[in-house]
């Protein structure tokens, strides 16, 4: 996740009031496929095909979505930016994508708000191979990578105020995300700084061989962000309420079954896109990403709090990735949350 700049979303303000023109044939329109009695939904995803959107396609392959009158097709993406601009021009109908970059949205005036507050506990974390991580003062005499354009990088400064890291003992090594993974391997870095457990983690878990790896998990030491969650714009939310209720069903199903049964949704994932998403680390991104929706308060899923969402607010605010916090019911509702 990465910081989204002013002139992003004035960008996306411009598509957004282009889009308002054409709104009704894009937005939720009829589907002209095979079965004209679905609602063609678009969902675009903040990346590419990844083991942690196993649920979307569960509910895809499992029909979960389809018993809602809906027929949802998966868009992949660059980055939650990239998503929210889709979302906001009217060429998909929701999207999903970390609060992060909702909340920036949010504040530069893009008319989006999280229906659903899938993840909870947001799987930013710390490897190492031959580092003990048993707190974050533990990176005092390390190389630690931490990649310019990452959330975490964001944070760095402040993180390491919150746990009381001289920074002056820590040596930072920025580089090109691609080569991180190799770096940790050769021992040219101790630590990588930005890693997602939901996401990179199996993947270099799966490089790493026999060598044991060592994680600190960041939202364990003061800074607790929210995760993923799924988005709409207010004119969805306010003009086709019962849209956005039966996709929010839909999809819990596809996150409640994967919880279940993550070996299953697993296989399911990795047969739906064989050439994207190896059995291994597919297997390995579910069990994580399981591992995360059991963490965090409201246990419900997908419901959210105004304590959670105030925290997650408080945090940027002071890291200063936002200048400002707006009434936490700007960013998120439950209306939407199935009981």
């Amino acid at each position: 996740m990465g910081r989204v700049g002013a002139t992003v979303f004035g960008t996306i303000l411009s598509l957004l009031t282009a889009a308002a023109l054409i709104a009704p044939a894009t937005n939720a329109r009829a589907a002209s496929g095979p079965d004209p009695q679905l609602t063609a939904v678009g969902l675009r995803l903040n990346w590419q095909m990844k083991g942690e959107f196993a649920p979307f396609i569960v509910a895809i392959k499992k029909g979960f979505f389809r018993q809602q009158g809906l027929e949802v097709s998966l868009g992949q993406g660059s980055s939650g930016t990239q998503a929210l601009q889709s979302l906001a021009s009217g060429r998909d109908d929701f999207a999903y994508v970390p609060s992060v970059q909702l909340i920036e949205a949010v504040n530069h005036g893009v008319p989006v708000k999280a229906i659903a507050t899938v993840v909870k506990v947001d799987s930013m974390a710390m490897v190492s191979i031959d580092t003990a991580l048993k707190s974050p003062k533990d990176l005092e005499g390390h190389t630690v990578e931490i990649a310019a354009t990452s959330t975490f990088s964001q944070i760095w400064s402040a993180f390491a105020r919150k746990n009381h890291i001289d920074i002056a003992k820590v040596q930072v090594v920025r580089v090109n995300p691609a080569a991180r993974f190799n770096l940790l391997l050769s021992n040219k870095v101790d630590v990588l700084a930005d890693i997602f457990m939901t996401n990179e983690f199996p993947i270099l878990a799966s490089k790493a061989a026999n060598k044991e790896l060592h994680t600190l998990i960041v939202g364990n030491w003061g800074f607790h962000l929210i995760g993923y969650t799924l988005a709409a714009t207010t004119a969805t939310i306010a003009g086709k309420p019962d849209l956005v209720r039966r996709f929010n069903a839909a999809a819990l199903e596809g996150f409640r079954f994967t919880m279940a049964h993550p070996d299953e949704a697993a296989a399911i994932a990795s047969a739906a896109y064989p050439n994207l998403l190896p059995k291994s680390t597919t297997a390995g991104q579910v069990k994580e990403l399981v591992s995360f929706l059991h963490r965090g308060q409201p246990k419900a899923p997908f419901l959210g709090s105004d304590a959670g969402w105030t925290n997650t607010l408080d945090i940027l605010k002071g890291a200063g990735l936002i200048p400002q916090e707006k009434p936490v019911g700007d960013y998120y509702t439950n209306a939407f949350v199935p009981k």
